[in-house]
């Protein structure tokens, strides 16, 4: 079997954003795929979602798997417009760990009412599947190994940890790591060969209760853990091209290894280090 590869479909915070200022980074809002033989898994439905379903649909997959962090807007608005939810020949599964004891499909519910949107989830034509878990809890999905971390964010969020064919991947986005969580994340994500985390601030700019974190504060965990490839992720939505170069050049002269995430990078993981490549 090949190693998996990484996906970039939307790597935004917030909103989405789009224009001139935001071409080479992207505007699309969370949404990360984790491509193997036949099979993956997507991280969280943000606008990203709609490309990663149809392109699933143009290889040939018919059955797919959505690990929600948590259903705050920007991480679930491309849900009703991913298109396997609508045709009748998918199998689409959705995950969430942060809602616990409340289910996944009452929230669909209330995202897909009126006078918000014009048709119900009973509309959708797929075999739809929500699986309802406690953050801390080991999944398995499409035959990987998942462990999850509940992160402080408001209302709560969670974070994952694939074991992937090439390294383990992590996807910790929307945190705000106090000192507890600090030593839960850094035991959470050792020796991973890949790290996504929120960076939405820079430590200057850094806004407290807002749920999210810095692009130093993942080197320094990465650094910490012995986190092979570093992602800075989860952009700003007012961190335009420009200010994603500044940080870029700040960020390699600390870790020569660390990735800007961007709309439409892709690339396979492997053993020693991810070999980076667009798409």
């Amino acid at each position: 079997m090949s190693n998996h590869q990484i996906a970039f479909w939307g790597t935004r915070g917030s909103i989405p954003r789009s224009g001139k200022a935001f071409q080479r980074y992207g505007g699309a809002t969370s949404c990360v795929e984790l491509i193997g033989d036949g099979e993956s898994l997507i991280f969280d439905a943000g606008s990203g979602i709609v490309e990663a379903g149809d392109a699933g649909l143009a290889r040939g997959q018919r059955t797919f798997h959505v690990l929600l962090s948590h259903l705050h807007f920007d991480h679930i608005m491309g849900l009703p417009f991913f298109q396997p939810l609508w045709r009748a020949d998918c199998e689409v599964h959705l995950y969430v760990g942060n809602l616990w004891p409340n289910r996944l499909v009452d929230a669909l519910d209330d995202l897909m009412r009126a006078p918000f949107f014009p048709v119900t989830p009973g509309a959708f034509r797929c075999q739809l599947r929500t699986h309802d878990f406690e953050a801390g809890a080991a999944l398995q999905v499409a035959g990987i190994d998942i462990q999850t971390l509940a992160l402080t964010h408001p209302q709560g969020a969670t974070g994952y940890r694939a074991q992937a064919r090439g390294g383990d991947v992590c996807y910790i986005t929307d945190i705000e790591p106090d000192a507890a969580m600090q030593a839960r994340l850094q035991s959470f994500v050792r020796d991973a060969e890949v790290m996504l985390y929120d960076c939405t601030f820079d430590d200057d700019e850094f806004q407290p209760d807002h749920g999210h974190s810095t692009w130093q504060k993942c080197l320094a965990v990465a650094a910490n853990a012995g986190v092979a490839t570093p992602v800075i992720y989860h952009h700003h939505p007012r961190a335009d091209d420009d200010a994603m170069d500044r940080i870029a050049d700040a960020a390699m002269e600390i870790n020569p290894n660390v990735c800007m995430a961007r709309d439409g990078l892709r690339w396979t993981l492997e053993s020693e280090q991810a070999a980076r490549h667009a798409v």
